[in-house]
């Protein structure tokens, strides 16, 4: 057995923004944490664009509960900057493309429902636009969105936790850690709970395997121009996020298998040929940077939070997907008041809600 090293509340098994998050809210309540984390520079967290946009998909789906997520996002983005004295959350408007006539329809019934009032704007015609291609349909603007600098964040909360002897670099194997009755121990460090935030690496994890977690693969690629951007990020299928005056990022692409996080020349295509499809006058861009991220999508769209069925030192915050920088805000205070006070999780997000799924070890 490992000689004891320190005593903790919490270990925290990753430092994506779900452990980065939820371990700041708990160190700002004064338990005791250690993350642990392997220090990939290509993961999840790291290549995902941050984006926040509470109108998505093909049919314009809001989500019932957008209108809180929304406020905690501004909240503990803002309160992370004022700590930090860095900004992290850049406000920015957004235009979503017309493809076809039905996108038509569809944006004219969402635009005369009351509930969608807050988050879209005006349609606008491609003419009005000199950055749109000619015959392009037009669109409408989307009200309250934004991007994370997700890879800044993340670096200041490293920063934050090894100050606070709280991080420790390691790639952690199931093996080494010891589940007793009122503790778990890796590596002579102990704590009451264990709570795993390791993003797809879930499916192979021995305690929540059970979970339907739906890992996809997902490209980014960082690009840079001679030809002036719009200010607005821009959906049309894809979407192009302007960094600055010349350089861009384009995304996404998805695919279920393989998971391997390498970059493909097929990838690369899809994304190249739909942006100079719509945008002809950045065909030629030079190509800065190229990142693949698996994101933990879940079966249900929900994220899985909560303890384990037998072993309540196991706990899990986890299947955020695409949706990480608008959901965690929310949801790591949810947990952290689950936590340390014992209050109800929302029954859509608790893995209870998996109970006859699972078997027991």
């Amino acid at each position: 057995m490992n000689k004891l090293k320190r005593k903790f509340d919490f270990l925290i098994i990753g430092q994506g923004l779900a452990g980065s998050l939820l371990a700041w809210r708990l160190i700002k309540q004064g338990k005791k944490v250690l993350v642990i984390d392997s220090c990939f520079q290509q993961t999840t967290s790291r290549t995902a664009a941050g984006l926040i946009n509470p109108v998505t998909g093909k049919r314009l789906v809001k989500s019932g509960d957008i209108a809180r997520y929304l406020a905690e996002v501004k909240k503990l983005y803002s309160d992370l900057s004022f700590s930090f004295a860095k900004e992290f959350l850049f406000e920015k408007q957004q235009l979503k493309l017309f493809q076809t006539k039905d996108d038509v329809l569809q944006w004219q019934k969402r635009k005369n429902d009351e509930g969608y009032t807050a988050y879209l704007g005006e349609q606008f015609q491609g003419i009005d636009n000199s950055f749109l291609k000619a015959g392009s349909l037009g669109g409408f603007e989307q009200k309250q969105c934004s991007y994370l600098d997700t890879v800044s964040l993340l670096d200041k909360l490293r920063l934050f936790l090894i100050k606070k002897d709280s991080f420790v670099k390691a790639n952690v194997d199931f093996k080494d850690l010891n589940i007793r009755s009122d503790f778990v121990e890796w590596q002579g460090y102990q704590a009451e709970k264990a709570v795993f935030c390791d993003g797809y690496h879930l499916q192979n994890n021995p305690w929540f395997s059970w979970l339907p977690l739906q890992p996809v693969q997902g490209e980014i690629i960082t690009l840079e121009t001679d030809q002036i951007l719009p200010e607005e990020i821009i959906q049309f299928g894809k979407w192009l996020l302007p960094l600055t005056k010349n350089q861009f990022k384009l995304g996404a692409t998805w695919q279920w298998k393989p998971l391997d996080g390498m970059a493909t020349e097929k990838s690369f295509n899809e994304l190249t040929k739909a942006c100079y499809a719509e945008f002809p006058q950045l065909n030629g861009a030079k190509v800065i940077e190229k990142k693949v991220g698996i994101r933990p999508a879940t079966k249900d769209k929900n994220p899985f939070i909560g303890q384990h069925p037998e072993l309540p030192q196991l706990m899990v915050f986890n299947g955020f997907g695409s949706k990480g920088s608008l959901l965690i805000p929310w949801y790591s205070e949810c947990f952290a008041q689950y936590l340390l006070k014992g209050e109800a999780l929302p029954n859509h997000v608790d893995i209870k809600r998996y109970k006859n799924g699972y078997t027991a070890r």
